[in-house]
C-alpha cells in the first residue's frame, strides 16, 4: 500500500481475547492507512473485528483483550509503544473516539459542561482559566448545533441526537488529527441519523481531520466515506474507493454483502448470506470465508490468501485474484 503522507498507518495488527476456552483471535493481521482529511469506513457483519480494531487504535480494550503485535503509527509515532500516561495524553488531543451508545458513554451524574471541562483539564495545565475553557466549550457546542444551555443539562435531559452531538463535541474539543466513530448512529432514527452524520462531516472538514467510521450499514458508508475496508473473521477482505466497491465489488463476501442490500427497483425475495460467521475460537483453515463462498476452490481450504493490490487502489484477499487455480 502507498503509505506516503498518510496520517495513520496500521500494520499487521493482531488482537486476541483470552477466554477459559482458549484465545480468540478477533483481529488477525489487519493493515490499512488513512490519508489526511480522508474518511475511511470499516464494515462487516457482527464479530468481524471492526470495533476491536477501532478500540485497539485507542488502546481502550477490555482487560481480557491483548494486543499481540503490529504497529499503529500516528504521524510516525507508534501508539502501541507509548506509556500509559503518554497514551492518555494522546487521546482526544491526537486521536479521539465517538463511542457507540452515547447514553452509556456520558456520566449520568455530571452535567455536560463539567464533563467537557474535565476533558480539557486532563490535557492542559491547571492555569487555564474557567472563562477560557468555557469559551472553547461554547464554541464547540455551537459547531455541533447545540445551545449554550446544554452545558447545564444532565445527559438524561437530552434527546438521543443531542447526546450524540455532545459526544462529537467532546471528540473534537482538542482538535485531534484522527476521529474514530464507532457506529455513531446505531440507536437513532433515520432522520436524526442523517443530521448527526452531516454534523460529523461538517466538523471534520472544518478541522481537516481524518475519520474512521465503523459500522455495518453499507448505505451509510456509501453516503459518507471515501474508501471502504470490508472485514470478515478478523481480517480485511477488501479495501478500495467507495464507488468502486459498490459498482464492482471483487471479493465474494463483498459481492454478497451488496446483493443482500434492499433494492426498491428489484422486487425479489430478500437474500441474505447463507451460512454462519466463523468461530474465531476454532476458525476454519485456509480462507476464513471458504465455507460460505460460492466460488471456493480446493486450495481455499488450505492456503490463507494475502491482501494484495489487484487494481490501482483496490486491495483484495482472495485466491480468485492471486493467479491460483483449483
Amino acid at each position: 500500500m502507498d503509505r506516503n503522507g498518510c496520517v495513520l498507518d496500521v500494520r499487521d495488527l493482531r488482537v486476541s481475547y483470552h477466554t477459559a476456552a482458549g484465545p480468540v483471535r478477533a483481529v488477525n493481521g489487519v493493515s490499512f492507512f488513512l490519508r489526511p482529511g480522508e474518511r475511511l469506513g470499516l464494515v462487516g457483519e457482527s464479530g468481524s473485528g471492526k470495533t476491536t480494531t477501532a478500540l485497539s487504535l485507542m488502546r481502550l480494550l477490555q482487560e481480557s483483550a491483548v494486543i499481540e503485535g503490529g504497529e499503529v503509527l500516528l504521524d510516525g509515532v507508534d501508539l502501541l509503544r507509548l506509556s500509559e500516561e503518554q497514551m492518555r495524553l494522546a487521546r482526544f488531543a491526537d486521536i479521539s473516539l465517538i463511542p457507540q451508545g452515547a447514553m452509556n458513554s456520558l456520566n449520568p451524574m455530571m452535567k455536560v459542561g463539567e464533563q467537557l471541562r474535565d476533558t480539557i483539564r486532563a490535557h492542559q495545565h491547571e492555569g487555564n482559566s474557567k472563562v477560557a475553557i468555557d469559551a472553547r466549550i461554547l464554541e464547540v457546542l455551537q459547531s455541533v448545533e447545540l445551545q449554550a444551555s446544554v452545558m447545564d443539562s444532565y445527559p438524561h435531559e437530552l434527546s438521543g441526537g443531542m447526546k450524540q452531538r455532545v459526544c462529537i463535541a467532546m471528540a473534537i474539543l482538542l482538535n485531534p488529527k484522527v476521529i474514530i466513530a464507532d457506529e455513531p448512529t446505531s440507536a437513532l432514527d433515520v432522520v436524526v441519523q442523517r443530521q448527526v452524520m452531516e454534523t460529523l462531516r461538517r466538523v471534520q472538514e472544518a478541522l481537516d481531520a481524518s475519520v474512521i467510521l465503523v459500522g455495518h450499514d453499507m448505505g451509510l458508508m456509501a453516503q459518507f466515506v471515501d474508501r471502504v475496508g470490508v472485514m470478515y473473521g478478523g481480517k480485511l477482505a477488501e479495501v478500495g474507493p467507495v464507488r468502486g466497491i459498490f459498482k464492482d465489488p471483487l471479493h465474494p463476501y463483498t459481492q454478497m454483502l451488496i446483493k443482500s442490500l434492499p433494492n426498491l427497483d428489484m422486487k425479489e425475495d430478500f437474500r441474505g448470506i447463507p451460512g454462519l460467521t466463523p468461530s474465531l475460537l476454532t476458525p476454519p483453515s485456509g480462507c476464513m470465508f471458504h465455507p460460505r463462498c460460492p466460488h471456493a476452490m480446493p486450495r481455499c481450504s488450505v492456503d490463507v490468501p494475502v491482501l494484495a493490490e489487484v487494481k490501482p487502489d483496490r486491495w483484495v484477499s482472495c485466491h480468485l485474484y492471486d493467479g491460483g487455480q483449483a
